[in-house]
């Protein structure tokens, strides 16, 4: 099994689009171990993802509402991440 990581130094630069074309391109299955930043119905990059690629996605292991990076934002929702 292969693994490919899309990463970024910033907010709104296309990771999620990006992602969503290799996940469509590779035939593959998409996977976001930590979605910070969840719209009022919980709703992150992995349901854009699905509706972009048409692909299968994996649950998030944390699902966070505040959006900024996943340990400010476990630490600000009260949310203790297991490593």
């Amino acid at each position: 099994m292969s693994a490919v990581i899309v990463t970024g130094t910033d907010t709104e630069i296309g990771k999620t689009v990006f992602a969503a074309a290799l996940t469509g391109a590779l035939g593959a299955q998409y996977w976001k171990p930590v979605q910070a930043g969840t719209d009022d119905e919980g709703h992150g990059d992995a349901e854009t993802v699905a509706t972009l690629s048409g692909r299968p996605v994996l649950p998030s292991a944390y699902r966070l509402k505040t959006p900024c990076s996943p340990h400010r934002a476990a630490e600000i929702d009260g949310v203790e991440i297991d490593r």
